[in-house]
């Protein structure tokens, strides 16, 4: 599945992506022939590689200004991440809501594939945005990064999601004010590879 995945974007960043031009150039697709990265497939393979690690997993939250670290049994980590594979990203489900544009950041040095909504998403779909930062070199996922909002009773809340490929993953929690402002109210990091 690995090499799948990575022959994949090889082809794609070959065919799309090779631009002599040093100035970075967004290209949107027709969402007829796009194929969304399947984040989702991406993670739960990153998280079957857990029970290998050889390390004990660091754990960091900080709340209201305290700041709290434990380490973490390899087998409680999936239920700290459970956010990140909470909604299915693929594209039969989000097709219809999402466009993919795909740009060469040279002051990242990857190749970044951007989703970002057609039109207003209904309220059951907490998932907001979501990038993929590939290696050009490797043709390898290096980060995802998701963004949702969440209502819960009267208040709204937009969580970050950041997975650093093989190395970290960190959601903060905002909450945001009627008055438009948000204040982060929980930042979580969890690292396996130091």
């Amino acid at each position: 599945m690995k090499n799948i995945i990575y022959y994949f974007f090889v082809l794609i960043i070959f065919a799309g992506c090779s631009n002599n031009n040093e100035q970075s150039i967004v290209t949107k697709i027709d969402s007829k022939q796009v194929l969304f990265f399947p984040v989702t497939s991406f993670l739960k393979g990153q998280m079957l590689q857990f029970d290998s690690l050889q390390l004990i997993p660091l754990y960091i939250v900080t709340q209201q200004k305290k700041v709290d670290s434990n380490w973490v049994k390899k087998e409680n980590m999936q239920a700290i991440l459970k956010d990140f594979i909470s909604t299915e990203i693929n594209s039969s489900n989000l097709l219809n809501y999402f466009t993919e544009s795909k740009f060469n950041d040279q002051s990242t040095a990857a190749i970044t594939f951007t989703y970002a909504p057609k039109k207003t998403l209904p309220d059951t779909l907490p998932l907001r945005h979501w990038d993929v930062y590939i290696t050009p070199e490797t043709g390898q996922v290096r980060k995802v990064y998701m963004v949702k909002q969440i209502k819960v009773n009267d208040s709204t809340y937009t969580q970050q999601l950041t997975w650093e490929t093989d190395k970290s993953a960190r959601i903060t929690t905002l909450l945001n004010m009627p008055d438009g402002t948000s204040g982060i109210i929980k930042d979580e990091k969890l690292i396996w590879k130091f």
